[in-house]
């Protein structure tokens, strides 16, 4: 059983890193337009989650249709350590060799949606909101990638606790003495 946590895991980390790299660049391409990539993440994250779904049932499926939630969160927490280092690995290569200029877009964008809004916003919160997109240059800084991608396991290891608690269905007891 172990040998299937460890490979089902592999096999769809792979597939969900790579389809986190898309989103991710799909995010990062809509840089001028602050409520794409708001949506952009959202969906992203949502379909990061459904795979994991998707993942948790072909696993259940794969051990004909019972798993205890050990089993099952082993197979999704090693898909977890795999897809948020493609994340992670994504983001530093993108904003420190693909688009070094990206926080300035962004706030470039913001200081269009500023002026578009006229007198809602103090001059203080348009300071902070600024000053707040200087966190994105931490993606071209690996040592805040290094603690980033841990925080990133953590949540997401929460969100595959979560989905393992769903999916599991331990075998009925006389199942279990019966064989």
């Amino acid at each position: 059983m172990k040998q299937k946590n460890i490979s089902t895991g592999v096999q769809f980390g792979l597939i969900l890193g790579l389809i986190y790299c898309v989103l991710l660049f799909w995010r990062w391409s809509n840089v001028s337009n602050l409520f794409m990539i708001g949506m952009t993440s959202l969906l992203g994250y949502l379909i990061i989650i459904g795979l994991l779904f998707w993942e948790a049932a072909a696993r259940k499926k794969a051990e004909g249709g019972f798993i205890d939630i050990k089993n099952l969160f082993q197979t999704l927490f090693i898909s977890v350590l795999i897809f948020e280092l493609f994340y992670s690995v994504y983001n530093y290569i993108h904003f420190s060799y693909i688009d070094t200029h990206i926080v300035d877009k962004m706030k470039a964008a913001l200081n269009a949606a500023f002026e578009k809004a006229g007198n809602q916003f103090s001059e203080d919160r348009k300071t902070e909101a600024l000053s707040n997109l200087d966190q994105y240059n931490n993606y071209a800084n690996i040592l805040k990638i290094i603690r980033g991608y841990f925080i990133s396991v953590a949540v997401s290891g929460i969100i595959a606790i979560l989905v393992a608690l769903i999916m599991r269905k331990n075998r009925p007891e006389f199942e279990e003495h019966t064989q």
